[in-house]
């Protein structure tokens, strides 16, 4: 089709073509022609290319996504980039009410104390300092005491062995 209307331009022309415009436009039409045809149809546009600036570009992001609120979009082009740039600072916000939630009133799960970003300081605090006694015993404690023997005589006698007597006497 191009090289239709090429042709026709040519034909409506009034004066004639200098050599050097006509060289263009003949190189136009080659380049044209060598780009196959199953790709120009297979081409589908969807408006993907990239416009506006980088995701790393904190300041232009922001004033993009500020003139959404302030100034409406003239193009379907700028209202994407302003969205794209709001998009940008709405996931940092969400993600930041998130978190800082989080720290004012943590869940109160053992998992949640257990795998919560403060509990890394304090394994890596134990590591190297070291931790104070587990709360429950880990092993059995043997005591030098006999007590299926103490309280045999408590039942029997109702005195402990060796606890002195009940007399008035001794006070």
């Amino acid at each position: 089709w191009l090289k239709l209307d090429i042709v026709v331009g040519l034909l409506a022309r009034s004066k004639p073509f200098a050599p050097e415009e006509v060289m263009s436009l003949l190189a136009a039409t080659r380049r044209v022609s060598r780009q196959a045809p199953s790709l120009r149809i297979a081409r589908r546009y969807l408006g993907d290319s990239v416009s506006g600036p980088q995701i790393t570009d904190i300041p232009a992001n922001l004033k993009q996504a500020c003139n959404f609120f302030t100034k409406p979009a003239m193009s379907y082009g700028e209202f994407k980039q302003q969205c794209v740039s709001l998009r940008l600072f709405a996931f940092a916000g969400t993600c930041g009410f998130c978190v800082l939630s989080l720290m004012w009133c943590p869940p109160k799960s053992s998992y949640w104390i257990r795998y919560s970003p403060t509990y890394g300081f304090a394994y890596i605090r134990d590591s190297i300092i070291g931790s104070s006694p587990p709360l429950f015993l880990s092993e059995k404690v043997e005591r030098d005491t006999d007590v299926p023997t103490i309280a045999q005589e408590l039942i029997t006698t109702r005195r402990l062995p060796g606890g002195g007597s009940d007399s008035e006497e001794e006070h």
